[in-house]
């Protein structure tokens, strides 16, 4: 018995024994191994303050190509300009003594977007202005053309030759209407002893016996594409058939949402805004020109003017009389 138990003994103590090498085998194998990625991490030189990113330099050119490829249009850059200085004067008008900051433009020029969307206008629609360039009324339209993406030609309105030639001045008209197949006809109500209300029944005579509070959708099939002859005046008595301006102010603030209920892809400074019209040596349009992008027209410095002075931040004081505003 003595003798088995001590035969016992001594496996246990073998047992124990073969167990604590193992494990002192894996404890220095895993010091061997730390100390090996220690001493690799160790031996690599620290990279100088002076070394180049090449990597970093890489990818920082990448982030700039795209945002170069993807500029945001005009509309979107008042926007910013609004919310980064929201009271600083942007315009002042003369007649009336109207004076504006670049709140007040993108508040304007917003709500105006949001009536066209809401009207159930789409990105790519055109709206043929009628207005003088002095007008806040066009500047307005000018920037919220661009928010909705909706592209814009004017017509000049040309008070001299309306006077002396009221048939050439109608004309004009017509044949800005059918070169550009506008959804949108906007028109002074009357200025420089001109009716322009009466001119524009004279091209589409369903104004006269239309009523928009009847809720009906308008068509003339002379312009088929026509749906709003709008004017800028204040009341519509004895003008139904011409939509309000001022009604399509709708400041929902709910420009994005309605963008996406088109269905249409992103706004961008490549997006097309402004229409051109060549004219004959009569005044009278002959063919469309060129339809310049959101960028394009910021650039063209001079094509429009207001525009581009208000998104480079310069003030501008305004001459002219018929701003209704």
């Amino acid at each position: 018995m003595a003798s088995a138990s001590a035969t016992m003994l001594l496996q246990k103590l073998a047992l124990r024994s073969a167990a604590s090498k193992a494990a002192t085998a894996t404890q220095l194998r895993s010091v061997s191994t730390l100390g090996l990625r220690a001493s690799t991490t160790a031996s690599l030189p620290a990279r100088s303050p002076h070394t180049p990113n090449y990597g970093s330099s890489i990818t920082n050119r990448i982030i700039h190509q795209q945002r170069s490829m993807a500029t945001v249009n005009a509309g979107s850059a008042l926007s910013r300009l609004a919310a980064d200085h929201p009271h600083m004067e942007i315009v002042r008008y003369e007649h009336k003594n109207v004076k504006w900051t670049l709140k007040h433009v993108n508040y304007y020029s917003d709500a105006l977007a949001c009536g066209f969307l809401d009207a159930g206008l789409q990105p790519g629609d055109v709206v043929l202005s009628w207005l003088p360039e002095h007008f806040a009324e066009q500047h307005i339209l000018q920037f919220a053309c661009s928010k909705a993406g909706l592209i814009l030609y004017s017509l000049d309105p040309n008070p001299e030759l309306a006077k002396q030639d009221p048939t050439k001045a109608k004309e004009a008209l017509a044949k800005a209407l059918e070169l550009t197949n506008a959804t949108i006809l906007i028109s002074q109500e009357a200025g420089d002893d001109v009716n322009y209300i009466t001119l524009c029944e004279g091209v589409v005579p369903e104004i006269r016996i239309f009523d928009f509070s009847e809720g009906c959708q308008f068509f003339t099939p002379r312009y088929p594409h026509l749906r709003f002859p709008v004017h800028t005046g204040y009341t519509c008595t004895d003008n139904e058939g011409m939509f309000l301006f001022r009604h399509f102010l709708v400041p929902s603030n709910n420009l994005d949402a309605l963008l996406r209920g088109t269905g249409c892809k992103a706004l961008d400074g490549k997006t097309p805004l402004l229409g051109e019209l060549v004219y004959g040596k009569d005044g009278v349009p002959t063919k469309i020109g060129k339809v310049l992008t959101n960028e394009e027209v910021f650039k063209a410095k001079d094509t429009w003017v207001q525009f581009s002075s208000i998104l480079s931040r310069e003030y501008r004081e305004v001459p002219g009389v018929g701003v209704v505003f």
